[in-house]
């Protein structure tokens, strides 16, 4: 018995016996066989860390030298034990991320045009009525239109598979503008598992210089980043794991 309560804690001891009466700290101290000033010194310390904290102390003070748990305390640990599982979540994510940013740019032309479909069809485009128009180097080349329009506005697009972390140069946004007549389209859609650089993204916008923007037929971008993006919230590419997290109902045992 002796040596139960010795590892008890100050915390554990209010939550059993001052939830609801307030406890003199120097009846908490004979309960647990410490020194009151010990005792004092504890509280002191939790509500200074609680307050570097921002959150609330596991007790709370009612009167000169009396003490009670602090039931808010509870709400809190669970709230901070879910935080912290998602952020190893978070941390799972983020390396699942970067392998398949890996595992894209080891795909081979062929693999990387099914991703493009698939890419597409999660964006909304009539995939049923694509057609393949061209292919050379790295670049397919395909006509698609939007199922929200109903299909009447016609898209180039460029699907270019690059090597990990590639830039694409403005030299590759002005060749698929310029190829929008070629192909009797009003907008065209570039992706590609590189990464669009700045000159790049201005062009694509219109920019003809810092400041000056001219009236040109869009060019959508979908770099790696975007590419990632809507992989990862259709749940294409990957396998979700279901975990259940158990916390006390301590309702329960009071209950008892």
């Amino acid at each position: 018995m002796e040596e139960r309560v010795q590892r008890r804690t100050l915390k554990q001891w209010l939550a059993e016996n001052a939830r609801v009466r307030p406890v003199h700290y120097k009846q908490i101290a004979q309960a647990l066989r410490r020194d009151p000033a010990s005792v004092s010194a504890s509280l002191s310390i939790e509500w200074k860390q609680a307050q570097a904290d921002k959150r609330p102390p596991y007790f709370l003070r009612v009167g000169a030298g009396l003490y009670r748990f602090n039931d808010i305390c509870e709400g809190a640990m669970d709230e901070d034990l879910i935080a912290e599982v998602r952020d190893r979540a978070d941390e799972f994510n983020a390396v699942t991320r970067s392998e398949m940013r890996e595992a894209i740019a080891a795909l081979d032309i062929q693999g990387f045009e099914k991703l493009a479909k698939i890419v597409l069809t999660n964006i909304r485009a009539l995939v049923e009525e694509m057609e393949v128009i061209g292919r050379y180097d790295n670049t397919v080349m395909m006509r698609i239109s939007w199922r929200d329009d109903g299909g009447r506005s016609p898209v180039l697009v460029y699907a270019i598979k690059c090597d990990l972390d590639d830039e694409i140069a403005r030299s590759t946004i002005l060749e698929i503008r310029g190829a929008l007549p070629i192909h009797e389209a009003n907008q065209g859609v570039l992706i590609t598992n590189g990464r669009v650089g700045e000159e790049a993204k201005k062009v694509a916008l219109g920019y003809a210089n810092e400041e000056k923007k001219v009236a040109v037929p869009p060019i959508h971008l979908m770099d790696i980043d975007i590419i990632l993006n809507v992989l990862l919230e259709s749940r294409t590419g990957v396998r979700t794991k279901q975990v259940e997290v158990m916390l006390l109902d301590t309702d329960f045992f009071k209950n008892l």
